[in-house]
């Protein structure tokens, strides 16, 4: 390759790198004055920070010493980009208002040894795309221009009214599509609270269910697990006492003429049988005093089932007998008794009983209906 080839591929390669060797040339960003305050001075230097990185430039940090004075003159620009070997010097007066500010951008540029300056007024509402309009046209090697006029609205009333409108149509777009996002955030809001009451209420249902099934197992267990009567001995061992009264049916010893009241004590024998729950053969001896006197032998039977699952028994009972009295006419006779029985097992083997009301007949002399009630204590083994 010739020389002449040579230079005109070396030519040819600085046109296609000169873009990006422009791009990343380097700004220096000197802190913002003004009558703003700091931190807003600060907000605002950190935007147009961003903005000059998003148009591919490279920050060159000044000097820790670099001061300039607001406004500055071009001796003091020039001085800084030398120190911080920047193509460009950027700084500005920032003066807060309601909403915006007005912006005072000097920018040097250091080749052309050009110092321009800009007063804008920046929105708070559309500040991100003013400020990047504005740098545009300022950081650059051929200057503002005929930019400076569209910056500072003194431009021609015709491009005025259509860049309002297209900042108008942008800004009633950025608002569409605000107000879509809002409403698509809160219908999700609310389809979220929806299902999480939804999820709540199976939750709960769930819960219930639960609970629900827990407690009816534990009534079939306990149903299923509760004693039955004579569970716990074969044989029962009964003291009892009880008190009727009786109406005479004709004549009776000539004591008991008109009927009167009786008083009994008792000792049962009880045999169960646990191929027939709650059955039980019972047979004993009563003593009874009163109206008149006399002893009883009785046999019968009784039944009594669990109706609930605490040890509570209740049922019926039947006796059939044979009463010698010992006063008047010193008979001998029959006796029958039927009851409603219900019994408690407090404790294991140890049972308390009681037949109310408990109706009978007994037969010596023209006989007589009885109607009382008795208690009894038991023992079973």
């Amino acid at each position: 390759m010739n020389a002449c080839s040579r230079a005109t591929a070396f030519l040819a390669f600085t046109i296609a790198l000169a873009p990006a060797l422009a791009a990343a040339q380097p700004v220096a960003l000197l802190p913002l004055g003004g009558s703003a305050a700091q931190e807003r001075l600060e907000a605002v230097e950190q935007r147009i920070a961003d903005q000059l990185r998003a148009q591919g430039l490279r920050l060159a940090p000044p000097a820790a010493s670099a001061r300039v004075d607001h406004p500055p003159t071009s001796a003091q620009l020039e001085a800084i980009a030398e120190q911080a070997r920047a193509t460009y010097v950027v700084t500005g007066e920032v003066e807060a208002m309601r909403g915006q500010y007005r912006l005072h951008l000097h920018v040097y540029y250091r080749p052309g040894a050009r110092l321009e300056e800009l007063l804008v007024v920046v929105l708070e509402s559309d500040e991100s795309a003013r400020l990047a309009d504005i740098l545009r046209s300022m950081v650059r090697p051929d200057g503002l221009g005929d930019d400076a006029l569209r910056l500072t609205g003194d431009e021609d009333p015709d491009a005025r009214a259509r860049r309002e409108a297209e900042e108008a149509a942008r800004r009633e777009a950025d608002e569409a599509a605000r107000r879509e996002a809002e409403e698509a955030a809160r219908l999700e809001a609310e389809a979220a609270a929806r299902r999480e009451a939804e999820e709540a209420a199976r939750r709960a249902e769930d819960e219930a269910a639960r609970a629900a099934e827990e407690a009816a197992r534990r009534e079939r267990e306990a149903w299923a697990g509760r004693a039955p009567y004579g569970g716990d001995g074969d044989w029962m061992l009964q003291l009892g006492v009880g008190g009727r009264y009786f109406g005479t049916l004709g004549v009776l010893p000539a004591s008991a003429q008109g009927g009167g009241g009786l008083f009994d004590a008792a000792l049962r024998l009880g045999r169960s049988f646990r191929e027939v729950e709650g059955f039980e053969l019972r047979g004993g001896l009563e003593l009874t005093t009163g109206a008149f006197s006399g002893m009883a032998i009785h046999v019968g039977a009784a039944w009594l089932g669990s109706p609930i699952v605490e040890p509570v028994f209740i049922g019926a009972a039947a006796e059939l007998g044979v009463l010698f009295t010992f006063t008047g006419a010193r008979d001998a006779g029959f006796s029958a008794r039927v009851s409603a029985v219900i019994a408690w097992r407090p404790v294991e083997h140890f049972y308390l009983e009681a037949s109310l009301p408990e109706l009978g007949y007994v037969s010596p002399g023209a006989g007589a209906l009885t109607i009382g009630a008795s208690v009894r204590a038991g023992y079973r083994f």
